[in-house]
């Protein structure tokens, strides 16, 4: 954001000004004597289908269906260069999948 013109000190106090009100909080503000308004805090509104994806997610993480053994043995065949990928096998299961979502 830039601030320009005669007026940039007076918007840059008020800015200020306002970042001190919000962090004292409503019950230091009315000890004051101000009559202003409570301000409005920022809250995030999820909406259905982000709150089934984080449920998902979170029972994902949560399943004890992971196969560690197999992670872990993965992980090495990456980190030491030896994980060889099928092109072949990857190619007939795309196909497949692809054939079985059109036919459903």
């Amino acid at each position: 954001m830039e601030i320009t013109g005669k007026n940039s000190s007076i918007s840059l106090e008020a800015y200020a000004n306002s970042l001190k009100v919000r962090e004292r909080g409503p019950s230091e503000n009315a000890a004051e004597g101000s009559a202003a308004a409570p301000i409005a805090q920022d809250k995030v509104v999820l909406s259905p289908r982000a709150r089934e994806i984080a449920e998902a997610h979170k029972a994902a993480n949560e399943a004890e269906d992971v196969r560690a053994d197999k992670v872990d043995r993965l992980r090495q065949q990456i980190g030491g260069g030896t994980y060889r990928i099928d092109g072949d096998r990857i190619a007939i299961r795309m196909l497949k999948e692809s054939v079985l979502n059109e036919i459903l």
